[in-house]
């Protein structure tokens, strides 16, 4: 006799009957010996595939930001032409050329040259108008002596890049000097006409040739 059996998900377990019979001395049949031997088929389940999860690739190093310019030093046209005198005065010719005295003068040696006679420069900033620095220069010279000079400084980039100044004719030691208008007219002083004592071209706006003349609506 033959039975199915499950077995989990194994398939079918085989069972066989065996009957062993013998013969004996005796008439009597000898009774039957029977066994029944159980075989079991076990067919285990296959292991369970393991999926490897595909491996994802590193994402490449970013790239490093660039780096954000320095920052542009921004010197105004004023401050270039003091530290250009500054530097006369102090006879710091090297700084002086470099500041702008090489877009001057025709070489270095002349441009020494020029300051030969005089001991000391009094800057006086009138007035600034983008690149463009009005100035009148108090030149003492080392006889004593003392000239005036007028006129303008062009800078760009932080450079004197061009000059137009000139000697003013006429004052002395001893002529006083207005920054403006106001102090002229407080002094009692206006108007000034280019013989009197204290005038000067950056007092004279319209050069008509009458400085700090008053105003008539």
């Amino acid at each position: 006799m033959n039975r199915l059996l499950p077995l989990g998900a194994a398939p079918v377990l085989l069972i066989t009957v065996v009957g062993v019979s013998g013969c004996g001395g005796s008439d009597d049949p000898a009774p039957a010996q029977s066994a029944t031997t159980v075989i079991r088929t076990v067919t285990e389940q296959p292991p369970e595939p393991t999926t490897t999860a595909p491996t994802s690739e590193a994402p490449p190093p970013a790239s490093p930001r660039p780096s954000p310019p320095p920052p542009t030093t921004v010197v105004d046209a004023a401050s270039v032409v003091r530290a250009y005198v500054a530097a006369i005065n102090a006879q710091d010719y090297q700084r002086a050329w470099d500041l702008g005295g090489k877009n001057l003068s025709s070489s270095y040696a002349a441009f020494v040259d020029g300051f030969a006679t005089t001991a000391y420069d009094s800057l006086h900033i009138l007035r600034t108008t983008g690149d463009t620095v009005l100035v009148r220069l108090e030149a003492v010279q080392t006889d004593g002596t003392l000239r005036i000079f007028e006129g303008t400084y062009t800078v760009r980039g932080g450079t004197i890049v061009g000059a137009d100044v000139h000697e003013v004719p006429g004052p002395s030691a001893s002529s006083p000097y207005y920054e403006n208008c106001d102090e002229a007219e407080a002094a009692g002083a206006a108007p000034l006409r280019p013989s009197d004592p204290g005038y000067g071209p950056h007092l004279d706006r319209d050069g008509d040739g009458v400085a700090c003349e008053p105003y008539v609506p």
